[in-house]
């Protein structure tokens, strides 16, 4: 039995409707190929992987991911899509087990990052980007980071000062429960 999908002649990301007259049926191969030479012609990532995603090429996981990195880029996300993010994650509700998250720890260590990822995450979180924007920390909040700064004086702080290295090894300044971190 040959499984037919529907296919925008053209693409919803493109300007395409679903009207009838911009819908074909297509089989999974055909619409792969299809997606490929939309790729080939108008270099959209979507296209890509909707061809790699049909032929098979990459799993649900990877497109979720190319997705989620492509589309939320320096992009401010409403608290419903970040929801809904949240809940399709594969690991909702679960925890990585001590040896997942070695394994995780171990891959990210000596990673590097060119200039212009680590300046597109600069511009992600400057301005009106910036979960602080306008807004100010109250006089405990302020207390607690000024005495974490002055324990933590003349010690580099951040993972990203004045490196390109990604370190899953830094310490924070301040906990979650206001002590400091730093030794």
């Amino acid at each position: 039995m040959t499984i037919y999908h529907k296919h925008h002649i053209i693409p919803k990301h493109m300007g395409g409707t679903d009207d009838p007259s911009n819908l074909v049926e297509l089989t999974v191969e055909e619409h792969a190929q299809a997606h490929k030479k939309l790729w080939e012609e108008h270099g959209r990532w979507e296209d890509k992987l909707a061809w790699q995603g049909l032929s098979k090429m990459i799993g649900k996981e990877e497109i979720i991911s190319e997705v989620i990195k492509n589309t939320h880029t320096g992009k401010i996300i409403s608290e419903e899509t970040k929801k809904k993010m949240s809940d399709a994650s594969p690991w909702k509700g679960k925890e990585r087990s001590e040896t997942t998250r070695k394994k995780i720890s171990e891959k990210l260590k000596g990673r590097t990052f060119d200039e212009d990822w680590i300046e597109k995450l600069r511009l992600a979180s400057t301005g009106e980007n910036n979960p602080m924007y306008g807004k100010t920390h109250n006089e405990e909040a302020r207390k607690k980071i000024s005495e974490a700064r002055k324990r933590c004086a003349g010690k580099k702080r951040g993972p990203y000062k004045g490196k390109t290295e990604y370190s899953t090894s830094h310490k924070k300044v301040l906990k979650r429960d206001g002590k400091s971190n730093c030794k």
